[in-house]
């Protein structure tokens, strides 16, 4: 079973496509009703973003699919539902209370422009409050365009905590 869970987080992105951004991590969710762990497979493309969700062994938990007419999200047993809100999706299909928009951006280390937030940047990290949320985040990588991407993301609200690893970027 060790050599299972190990091979699931050794796993690669395909290629993405030019223009294409991807991540590949881990998350671990901290709350009342207990801690959660999944793996994860961002893709943000020209029409759509789409977020991929499995358990430690690689096994597909859902799927969020976001456009600009709404959000679907597909879990492992078929079940599609549809909404403009892609975080009432993620709650009524994962019982997670996770600010989709948001992440989109705070994974690629900036703030979301649909609201307010103030950011401090100090010693190689950003701190970011923004929706409720203290984002922070670090071990940032460069990429060839100059763009800094953080590879550690540590997400705080009084009810809910994140932990976020990326482990690959691509392109």
């Amino acid at each position: 079973m060790l050599a299972v869970i190990l091979l699931a987080g050794c796993s690669t992105l395909p290629a993405p496509a030019p223009g294409e951004l991807a991540a590949l991590g881990r998350v671990s969710i901290k709350r009342a009703q207990g801690n959660e762990y999944a793996n994860f497979i961002w893709t943000w493309r020209a029409t759509e973003n789409r977020l991929a969700l499995n358990n430690p062994l690689g096994q597909t938990l859902a799927e969020l699919t976001l456009t600009s007419g709404g959000a679907s999200y597909r879990d492992a047993n078929g079940r599609v539902l549809s909404a403009g809100d892609a975080d009432a999706l993620l709650q009524e299909g994962l019982g997670w209370s996770v600010p989709v928009n948001g992440l989109a951006h705070w994974l690629k280390g900036e703030a979301d422009p649909a609201s307010p937030a103030s950011i401090s940047d100090a010693d190689g990290k950003r701190i970011i409050h923004q929706a409720g949320w203290q984002i922070e985040l670090s071990d940032w990588l460069s990429r060839g365009n100059g763009q800094q991407l953080p590879r550690r993301l540590y997400l705080t609200r009084p009810d809910i905590e994140l932990r976020i690893a990326i482990s690959e970027w691509q392109p």
